[in-house]
């Protein structure tokens, strides 16, 4: 074994938590990390640093591990796509660029789920210590951290009717929802600032990747965690056709809520039964894979008067808006695909928003076999549930770390259905509101007013789809999680979990920001636990 192959920690996923995590730990320069990356380093590729590229990458190998479903019977035996991203920044090179951090309440559920120190008053230095928030500091944000988060470059015109119209209907104007409250309308903040996605890999990495002390090893698969008298030594690896180990007195795994849990199982961490059935020896029985969580939606949408980005749409069209955003960074290219979100409560005496909208300039045709941009132009509502009720699995598909796993979820509990069809009858008031309905000209979906609980029901169960959030397969909690409150797994020394598998619920937005402030707590966590080198 080489000296490349030893360090003083291993780090497994360069994504939201693990690129965090790596340019943390390697501030000291005493410290050797090594942090290893299945994929590639796509941090020059176009689809990667524009922010329009979001959907050339999903399902496109080199990009995305373009996961696949087991048919779910609540939602008629569909099988949907999970993405994820596969390569330098994981899902952070991937993702909608969005930035959120969820409802206070969201973490104070984890502290009475088991996760003990874990409320919003904790986290909440974490979220800002990463920041770089172009605007004036305040006690909701700070300037100086690695990763920027402002508003976009590009906001389609649309956009003032559409908070006009949610707060005709009575819906408040939300200033700063980064504050703990999602309950109203409001522009999005976004880590695409300048027209230009800054994931992990353009921020936190690309300021550690030139320190001598660590070592970034890509295009290599983690097949599982050596373990020796209970305690994590190192990891076996896939390169190619070459198998390595790489040795070291720490391990962190962060593969995302998908991966790591298949990780773990691999090395004998997980539910007995289902080890013994794949022939893998048990070091630690827990409830690796279970508690798997994704908001689960429903969209709808309109036609208008105006152009939006699926009309007009073509060669010339994406060429012009390409040359644009090269040049100067603006223009539909430079767009997040949410403009204005909103949070929504779906029972009048409810006690905090429970349904996230996103408005979209730009509506989808469902009525080919393939969905394709929409002929007229168009503008789309999505609303996801924000703490679904709904659960579902992760399992090893085999022993081989290049078998995706089995994800097995169920994507619509009976709350989420009654919640998401109120979701659809709020939304049919909203698109009837001015100033927005001054501007509606046809229905493109659905394409009538559903006329009962029942044909709502139905619709939701045919379409419902996901928020790419996957969270909660390594859960951290009391003695009956995978975890302890410092993202140790119990009874394995020396290995942590840190990304958004170790959420005991899903929070109520986008999961990114989330997850990075999970990483920074985590380094904090690392560094008062172990001894320096």
């Amino acid at each position: 074994m080489t000296d490349q192959q030893r360090a003083d920690v291993i780090i497994i996923g360069s994504g939201s938590a693990g690129g965090v995590l790596a340019a943390r730990l390697s501030e000291n320069p005493r410290r050797r990390v090594v942090l290893i990356e299945a994929g590639r380093d796509r941090s020059s590729s176009l689809f990667v640093t524009m922010p329009a590229g979001t959907f050339a990458m999903m399902g496109r190998p080199g990009f995305d591990w373009a996961y696949q479903t087991e048919p779910d019977p609540t939602i008629h035996g569909r099988t949907l796509g999970w993405s994820g991203g596969r390569m330098l920044g994981g899902s952070s090179s991937i993702n909608g660029v969005i930035y959120a951090r969820g409802n206070r309440q969201d973490y104070e559920r984890w502290v009475v789920a088991g996760a003990t120190g874990w409320g919003w008053d904790a986290l909440l230095p974490y979220f800002l210590r990463a920041e770089d928030y172009q605007g004036p500091p305040s006690q909701w944000h700070r300037n100086g951290g690695p990763l920027p988060v402002g508003r976009a470059n590009e906001r389609h015109g649309l956009s003032d009717a559409v908070l006009a119209a949610f707060q005709s209907i009575g819906v408040p104007r939300l200033e700063d929802y980064c504050a703990g409250d999602q309950f109203g309308v409001y522009d999005v903040l976004t880590t695409a600032v300048g027209g230009r996605r800054r994931g992990i890999a353009e921020t936190y990495l690309r300021q550690a990747r030139g320190r001598p002390n660590l070592q970034i090893v890509k295009q290599t698969l983690v097949d599982r965690i050596m373990i020796e008298k209970g305690c994590a030594v190192g990891v076996s690896v896939v390169r190619g056709d070459q198998g390595l180990e790489f040795r070291a007195p720490e391990t962190i795994v962060s593969a995302g809520a998908i991966q790591s849990p298949a990780i773990l199982m691999r090395s004998g961490i997980g539910p007995a039964s289902h080890l013994r059935d794949h022939g893998i020896a048990v070091e630690a029985d827990l409830p690796v894979g279970l508690n798997l969580q994704d908001h689960c939606g429903l969209s709808a949408s309109r036609f208008v008067d105006v152009p939006t980005y699926n009309s007009p749409f073509g060669p010339w069209t994406i060429g012009k808006a390409l040359a644009r955003w090269v040049l100067t960074r603006h223009g539909r290219m430079a767009s997040p695909a949410v403009h204005v979100m909103a949070g929504l409560k779906s029972a009048p005496d409810g006690r905090e928003a429970d349904i996230s909208v996103s408005f979209i300039p730009l509506a989808i045709d469902f009525n080919s076999s393939i969905p394709a941009m929409a002929a007229q132009p168009g503008i789309t509502l999505g609303g996801v549930c924000m703490r679904p009720e709904s659960r579902g699995a992760i399992r090893l598909r085999s022993r081989d770390p290049h078998a995706k796993p089995v994800i097995d979820h169920r994507l619509l509990a009976e709350g989420d259905v009654r919640r998401l069809t109120q979701f659809g009858k709020i939304i049919e008031e909203v698109f009837a509101a001015k100033p927005l309905a001054d501007h509606i000209i046809g229905r493109s979906f659905p394409h009538e007013v559903p006329r009962s609980d029942a044909e709502w029901e139905e619709i939701i169960r045919q379409t419902a789809g996901i928020g790419y959030h996957a969270v909660g397969t390594c859960r951290m909690g009391g003695e009956d999680s995978v975890l302890d409150p410092r993202l140790r797994v119990r009874g394995i020394g020396n290995l942590r979990v840190v990304d958004a598998s170790i959420m005991p619920f899903i929070v109520s937005n986008n999961t990114n920001a989330a997850t990075i402030a999970i990483a920074e707590r985590a380094s904090d966590f690392f560094q008062e636990d172990v001894m320096d080198t």
